[in-house]
């Protein structure tokens, strides 16, 4: 007889009804999440965005950091440079690049190739344009705390994003078979038609950035993600 409550309770946490509630505030969340980075309309329309930064990390003091980010397939583009800093590194799924201040340009590993892509299509940027445009090719499931989890239909986890009680991002997990990045934000700020975080950094805190300017094309700029010396 012991067992009964226990039995119920299960009964009831596996009803239709419950499922269908656990449902329901999943998608009220993730509504809301995007209405407040900016709309529906806005992110249906963003299919390439440029970002300019002021960056800090361990390794040197301010950093302007400037991202060319295409959304419709991998493909990325960054420049950091101060008073002695001057680096760029690039990636498309055919290959990723970078280049040192001596001049010296490398090439991606497959493995760093592969981290590069699982994380492209994990960003805040392009969570935003996805749940926009394919809202039914994902699946969401709001956990206790407002812990949103992002999956893929194929059953792939995307990313598990902490939303405070106004369903806007504290803490976002790119996750994937590579591994993880933790990134905490700050309050939202505004940027032309956009909404984010004003700022972010790290979980470790070895880096940290605030947006400057944020811009998005429907069309992608002329911008090239080939080495240099092609």
């Amino acid at each position: 007889m012991k067992q009964y409550p226990f039995l119920f309770l299960w009964l009831l946490l596996m009803s239709p009804q419950h499922i269908c509630s656990q449902e329901t505030a999943a998608n009220t969340a993730v509504q809301e999440f995007l209405e407040n980075m900016g709309g529906e309309e806005l992110w249906k329309s963003t299919n390439f965005i440029y970002l300019k930064e002021k960056m800090w990390n361990k390794q040197a003091n301010v950093i302007d950091m400037e991202v060319w980010l295409d959304l419709t397939s991998p493909k990325s583009k960054i420049k950091l440079k101060n008073e002695t800093f001057d680096r760029v590194r690039a990636f498309t799924e055919h290959g990723g690049w970078g280049k040192l201040e001596n001049g010296r340009q490398y090439e991606f590993d497959s493995l760093r190739l592969k981290q590069e892509i699982a994380n492209w299509k994990r960003n805040i940027y392009a969570i935003c344009r996805r749940i926009a445009l394919d809202k039914e090719e994902l699946t969401f499931d709001l956990k206790p705390n407002n812990i949103l989890e992002i999956y893929e239909d194929t059953g792939t986890l995307l990313c598990i994003v902490e939303l405070n009680v106004n369903s806007i991002p504290i803490k976002w997990v790119m996750k994937s078979s590579y591994g993880e990045e933790v990134t905490l934000h700050g309050p939202l700020d505004t940027f032309g038609r956009y909404r984010l975080p004003g700022w972010s950094t790290s979980q470790d805190g070895h880096w940290q950035f605030e947006y400057v300017e944020v811009k998005g094309y429907k069309t992608a700029p002329n911008i090239s993600f080939e080495p240099e010396d092609h």
